[in-house]
């Protein structure tokens, strides 16, 4: 179901749970967090010195604004023109490289694109393969019935918010997003339909929360090292910050998601 859609039915079903999120996270992480400097009036001219010392836009950032442009014309209507995503990332590749914007050098030297590229890769096979091997399904059938048999005649939203707060949680074992979709976003899905939950936003849950758990702590997302490493966030701060989001995402998306999705006829 949700899982095929195209790009814009994706965007259309996180607009408003996003929006809201998008307004009211900053506040909350102001307020949980208290910056040391909370006014920058000089900010403004230093901005301004900086970009006049950058100087105008050359060719290759002009291309690459225009690259990035036909990119998310091809992803987002990509169903339409009949390009697949993979397809549509190739030829942005090939537009760059046959510019002159990257060298192949450039390109040989992303060694955390091309870690993703294999490991993932090996990950994603080993998952289809449990899948195939009935695993998937067991595991997913095991869990179903042991929370079926103690939480028999329960609301399917009550059983959707504890499968996605496991799901959710289970991020602190893994120090990367796309290891924890291979291994467990089937697993995971399978329990929740297991379990009558209907496919749409048990779909659409995980999904989003494969993106809302990158924030917990300083290794959950491949940026948070290099964030981390300048030093401004200790450790107990961005642990209990992550957290505490967590719960304002996920009340958000069990509120708001779900009320939406039912208006927009996803179940």
């Amino acid at each position: 179901v949700a899982a095929n859609a195209p790009f814009r039915s994706w965007f259309i079903a996180a607009l408003l749970p996003c929006l809201v999120s998008f307004l009211i996270v900053p506040l909350l992480v102001y307020w949980l967090t208290r910056p040391e400097i909370k006014h920058t009036p000089d900010a403004p001219d230093l901005a301004r010195k900086e970009l006049a010392q950058m100087g105008s836009m050359t060719r290759g950032e002009w291309l690459m604004l225009a690259t990035v442009g036909v990119l998310l014309v091809l992803w987002i209507f990509g169903s339409s023109l009949g390009v697949d995503a993979t397809t549509a990332s190739f030829v942005g590749l090939s537009i760059l490289l046959l510019s002159g914007v990257l060298t192949w050098e450039d390109v040989k030297s992303e060694k955390g694109a091309w870690d993703t590229l294999i490991w993932f890769a090996a990950l994603l096979m080993m998952a289809n393969q449990l899948k195939k091997l009935g695993f998937t399904s067991w595991f997913g059938n095991l869990i179903g019935d042991s929370i079926g048999s103690t939480m028999h005649g329960t609301s399917w939203i009550i059983i959707l918010l504890l499968l996605n707060a496991a799901y959710f949680y289970t991020h602190y074992f893994f120090a990367s997003g796309n290891a924890q979709i291979a291994a467990l976003y089937a697993v995971f899905l399978g329990v929740g339909l297991h379990l009558n939950i209907p496919a749409a936003p048990m779909a659409l849950m995980l999904a989003f929360t494969s993106s809302l758990y990158c924030s917990l702590t300083q290794y959950t997302h491949a940026r948070g090292p290099i964030l981390f490493g300048a030093g401004y966030v200790p450790t107990g701060v961005w642990w209990r910050t992550g957290f505490i989001i967590s719960l304002f995402n996920q009340a958000v998306f069990l509120t708001v998601g779900l009320a939406w999705w039912k208006v927009l006829g996803l179940y």
